[in-house]
């Protein structure tokens, strides 16, 4: 999950933040080069060391190296530029010297030298960030907060190695299983600290962009039909519109991943229960957990696509099969009190993507489970329609004649005309959450109007809400 999220968000800062920012695009290819690196490395057993060890290693760190020059970049501080490529010549130089076969060093001593490697550049994404209390920005200091929470993780693994490699009485105070908790703990750091600084550091560049705004806009007061200053307010305000829409993608990525994660998580505790117990391990479970792995896959590189100003790539989709995994998916993450029932007319096919349509059905299964806090039933059926239904509110294209209609529905209180307007805007939520709440339906809209298909809302008061996504049947 950390390499494939890394290389989408990558993927999306790069295709959405403009290749003349220097900062972004350095920053964008910093996590596409972690990921990578990350991939080769999970990749061991299937391909040579030459590539999984030694290559992958020095992309990761490629990727280190590029995020330290989006940070000089950032902050003007052109003089930790030759440091940044010292430390990465070293970093990758003495690395593959002691993987070579040569030297054959040790696993954990390879480990040493990447935790090192990892450490130096922390301090050094310290130094470039200057010390947070001469920055009153939140963001800055969060993401300073961040750099110096991973170099202390890897600095306790680097210990922690470094005493069991010496046989040091130290090193084994712990029972067993506390061992597998700082384990656990460390890897959590890595994983989750990746994903926070990765929209951190697009925030700093929004904020500094609204400065600009800002500025200009001052200057456009005091000097009125200036060109030079017309100019500079037309370009911060590009960088402004163009740096929110990287924010509300990789929002969208987080909320989407949130979900997976979530999935993955109750279908591991079921596996984790069944195995203390004793018991069989379902090939059900197994096979969810695989599906969820899919939709993970298929969800990323949606997203990638949404991203781009290209035209989306569409393909014939089987909606009764789509139906289904959504089904399946969404069936383990329902409580007790919420029943679902499936109802599709077999034999529909028709064109969309096959990433944005899992998404969008994904999303709006989950709105409907949210929506009904005391229990209830959620319907989801497909069928074919000889016109669009009618409803309170449409998005999308106004699709006329004989659709598919795929209907999600929901025995909630309804929704008010006034949440109505403010449905699909990103980031609008009825109900309070974390930071990446409200982006489901945000997220749904954006594939809707991507795949020439057209959202109906059907709602009322005390009604429950009746969500119809209508594309055209593909017909062969």
């Amino acid at each position: 999950m950390l390499a494939v999220g890394s290389m989408a968000f990558g993927g999306i800062s790069l295709v959405g933040g403009g290749a003349s920012d220097a900062a972004n695009r350095f920053w964008a290819i910093g996590f596409l080069l972690g990921g990578a690196g990350l991939l080769l490395m999970l990749l061991r057993s299937t391909i040579p060391d030459s590539l999984s060890i030694h290559l992958g290693n020095s992309v990761i760190l490629s990727g280190l190296g590029c995020l330290l020059h989006a940070l000089t970049v950032h902050t003007g501080k052109s003089r930790f530029t030759p440091v940044t490529v010292v430390w990465w010549l070293i970093s990758v130089g003495v690395f593959n010297v002691a993987a070579s076969p040569i030297v054959g060093a040790a696993v954990d001593v390879r480990v040493l030298i990447m935790s090192a490697a990892v450490i130096t550049s922390q301090i050094l994404a310290l130094q470039i960030l200057g010390l947070p209390f001469r920055h009153p920005d939140r963001v800055h200091r969060f993401l300073w907060a961040t750099h110096a929470i991973l170099g202390l993780a890897f600095s306790f693994r680097f210990l922690f190695i470094l005493l069991a490699e010496f046989e040091i009485q130290a090193a084994e105070p712990y029972p067993y299983f506390f061992e597998h908790v700082i384990d656990a703990l460390f890897f959590l750091i890595v994983i989750f600290l990746p994903f926070t600084q990765a929209p951190a550091f697009l925030l700093l560049r929004k904020q500094r962009a609204d400065r600009e705004t800002g500025i200009a806009r001052q200057r456009l007061a005091q000097v009125e039909a200036s060109s030079w200053v017309e100019r500079r307010l037309q370009v911060a305000r590009l960088r402004t519109a163009r740096e929110t829409a990287i924010e509300h993608f990789a929002r969208g990525l987080a909320h989407d991943a949130n979900n997976i994660l979530g999935t993955l998580q109750l279908a591991h505790g079921e596996l984790r229960s069944r195995v203390k117990r004793g018991l069989k391990i379902e090939m059900a479970t197994l096979k969810f957990m695989g599906s969820a792995l899919d939709h993970a896959q298929a969800t990323t590189s949606g997203l990638m696509a949404m991203a781009s100003n290209q035209p989306s790539p569409l393909e014939r989709v089987c909606v009764d099969k789509m139906v289904k995994e959504v089904a399946a998916a969404i069936e383990f993450m329902l409580p007790e009190n919420i029943r679902l029932e499936i109802a599709s007319e077999t034999g529909l096919v028709v064109r969309s993507h096959q990433g944005f349509l899992r998404s969008a059905l994904f999303n709006l299964a989950l709105n409907a489970r949210d929506a009904m806090p005391t229990g209830g039933v959620i319907r989801i059926g497909a069928f074919r329609r000889a016109q669009s239904p009618t409803g309170s509110r449409r998005i999308g294209m106004n699709l006329r004649g004989p659709v598919v209609d795929i209907a999600i529905t929901d025995e909630g209180g309804g929704i008010s005309d006034e949440l109505l307007k403010q449905l699909f805007a990103p980031g609008f939520s009825s109900r309070e959450g974390g930071e990446n709440r409200g982006y489901g339906l945000y997220i749904v809209e954006r594939v809707v109007t991507r795949t020439g298909a057209e959202l109906v809302v059907d709602t009322a008061a005390d009604r429950g809400t009746e969500m119809h996504l209508l594309m055209r049947e593909e017909l062969s």
